[in-house]
C-alpha cells in the first residue's frame, strides 16, 4: 500500500480472486478483486475505485505497490497515482478522483466454453504506455538457443492455445500466459524521477500455461495420481515439476524423502505449503505412493464425498512455466527487462535486457535478460540501481537518462529485493537483500544448494 500523506488517502492495491483459474462459483465482476482502491486514511471509506481485470480466472492480480508521480498535463502539473500490473500494463490515474490520465479502451474477449463459467465480455485496457511485456507469443518467437530446443518448444507449442491475453481456460489443453502468472511487472515495484518524469520498472517476460481438468465424481474408483491431481496439481502441476525455486518439483522426490516424511509433508505442511489434516489415511497413502513411488495404488470416492474445495467439477491443473527441454525459457529473449517511461507522454525513453544466466553468456549468448524479482531506485546523483536478477547475482546502476550501464558488481546471492538508499553523516549509502533461494537450470543440475543469505551495502567514496 501507498499514502499520500498530504491528502490522507491510502492506495491498496487488491489479489485477484480464489479460485484463481475457475470463476463458476463467483458469478459478476468480482469487485474489487484486481484493482487499484483509493481509500480515506482515517476512516478506511472508499474515495474512488478502478477494477483492471473483471472476473479474474488468469491470476493478473495488482501485485506491485502504487506509485505517487506528479506529470505534465495541459501546461500544468497534475498529482497521480501509478501501478502496473502482472498483466504488463500500466495505469495513470489522477490521484484525488481515479479520473484516468490516458485513455482507456475496452475489448471484447470470448466466452468461456466451461458451463456455468461467465466471463466479462470486454476488458478495460490502457492506450498507454505500451505494455512493458509482449502480449501473444507466436512460433516465430521460440527460442533459437540449439536446433534441438526449438524443435521441442515447436512441438509442443503446435498443441498449446496462444491467442494473447483474456482467452479462457479449456478442459485438457494447454493455453499459454503470455507474460506468465508472476508478470510482467510483479511485486518489487517501480521507480519515479520528479526531475524528469521519467518511471522505471523492471519486467519478467517469461510465458507459462494453463488448463482446467475434470474431477472424478463420488461412487467413481481413484487412483493416487487422480488424488494428486485434485489436491496437489494446483501448485506441484499434473507433471509434479512445480514452479521452482517458490513450488519444488516433486520429480524424484522418492530419492529425497522417505514415505513417512512425505506423509508428514502432505499432513502438517510445509514453508509456504499448507497441510491437508482432513484427507482421510487411506488417500495420503495412495498420494505418497504415486508421488515418491510412482504406484497408482486405487481408493473409493465415497458417495456423500463432499466436493473439492470451489469446484466439484473441474480443477487448476497447476503454474507452469514454458521452458524448453534443457530448463531454460522456451521463447526468444529478451526474458527481463528494465524500462524507462516517460509519464508526461506515455512514451518510452528506453528499454533494456536485464539480467542473463552465466553458463549462456560463457557461450557467448549475453544479455538476454532473465526472470527478476525486486524493484529498481532512482537517486538524484543520476542513477538507476537494481538488482533483482536471478542467476546472475548482479547489482547494476544504469544511467537514468540513457539506459546505459555504468556499474555492477556481483552479490554473494541474488538480490531479489528492492534496494534502499541512505544517508549517515553525509554520506550516502544503498543496500539490499540477497539469497540463494532461486538456482538457476545449471545450477539445480550440480544439485541441492547450501541455503545463504545476506544484506549488502555500499557506500559512495567519502568526500575529500
Amino acid at each position: 500500500m501507498t499514502l499520500d500523506e498530504q491528502r490522507g488517502i491510502l492506495y491498496v492495491p487488491t489479489s485477484n480472486c480464489v479460485n484463481n483459474n475457475n470463476g463458476r462459483d463467483r458469478p459478476g465482476d468480482n469487485l474489487f478483486c484486481a484493482a487499484l482502491l483509493a481509500l480515506d486514511a482515517n476512516t478506511g471509506k472508499r474515495i474512488w475505485h478502478f477494477q483492471t481485470v473483471q472476473h479474474d480466472v488468469w491470476d493478473r492480480d495488482v501485485n506491485a505497490p502504487p506509485s505517487l508521480i506528479t506529470v505534465r498535463r495541459d501546461g500544468r502539473s497534475v498529482d497521480a497515482v501509478a501501478v502496473a500490473t502482472k498483466s504488463g500494463y500500466v495505469w495513470v490515474f489522477d490521484r484525488t478522483n481515479g479520473t484516468p490520465l490516458f485513455p482507456i479502451e475496452r475489448k471484447k474477449y470470448p466466452p468461456s466454453k466451461i458451463p456455468g463459467e461467465v466471463l466479462s465480455e470486454t476488458q478495460p485496457l490502457p492506450t498507454k504506455p505500451a505494455p512493458i511485456a509482449r502480449q501473444l507469443l507466436t512460433a516465430d518467437m521460440l527460442t533459437q538457443r540449439t536446433p534441438e530446443a526449438h524443435a521441442a518448444a515447436l512441438a509442443r507449442f503446435n498443441k498449446m492455445i496462444s491467442a494473447g491475453a483474456f482467452v479462457p481456460p479449456s478442459v485438457g489443453i494447454d493455453t499459454v500466459l503470455f507474460p506468465g502468472f508472476d508478470g510482467g511487472a510483479e511485486w518489487g515495484g517501480a521507480a519515479f524521477d520528479p526531475d524528469t518524469s521519467l518511471f522505471y520498472i523492471n519486467a519478467n517476460e517469461m510465458a507459462w500455461t494453463y488448463a482446467l481438468a475434470e474431477v472424478p465424481k463420488p461412487g467413481q474408483v481413484v487412483s493416487g495420481k487422480d488424488l494428486y491431481n485434485s489436491q496437489c496439481a494446483s501448485c506441484h502441476g499434473d507433471n509434479r515439476t512445480g514452479a521452482p525455486p517458490e513450488i519444488p518439483s516433486l520429480v524424484d522426490i522418492g530419492k529425497r524423502l522417505s514415505a513417512a516424511q512425505v506423509r508428514t509433508t502432505i499432513l502438517g505442511g510445509l514453508g509456504r505449503m499448507p497441510g491437508f489434516p482432513t484427507l482421510a489415511p487411506d488417500r495420503i497413502a495412495a498420494i505418497v505412493s504415486y508421488v515418491r513411488d510412482g504406484v497408482e495404488s486405487t481408493v473409493p470416492v465415497p458417495a456423500d464425498a463432499k466436493p473439492v474445495p470451489w469446484d466439484a467439477e473441474y480443477r487448476f491443473t497447476g503454474f507452469n512455466k514454458f521452458l524448453d527441454i534443457d530448463g531454460y525459457p522456451a521463447i526468444a529473449p529478451p526474458w527481463g527487462t528494465l524500462n524507462a517511461i516517460n509519464m508526461n507522454t506515455g512514451e518510452y525513453a528506453w528499454k533494456v535486457p536485464l539480467g542473463e544466466y552465466p553458463e549462456l553468456a560463457a557461450k557467448g549468448m549475453k544479455d538476454t535478460g532473465s526472470e527478476n524479482y525486486g524493484g529498481p531506485v532512482v537517486t538524484a546523483g543520476g542513477l538507476v540501481f537494481i538488482a533483482a536478477t536471478l542467476y546472475d547475482n548482479k547489482f547494476r546502476a544504469f544511467d537514468k537518462a540513457t539506459g546505459k550501464l555504468v556499474w555492477e558488481t556481483t552479490l554473494p546471492f541474488q538480490g531479489d529485493a528492492t534496494p534502499a538508499t541512505y544517508q549517515v553523516n553525509g554520506r550516502q549509502y544503498i543496500v539490499v537483500a540477497t539469497s540463494n533461494g532461486r538456482p538457476s537450470p545449471a545450477q539445480r543440475a550440480l544439485g541441492p544448494l547450501k541455503a545463504g543469505g545476506s544484506y549488502v551495502a555500499f557506500a559512495l567514496p567519502a568526500a575529500r
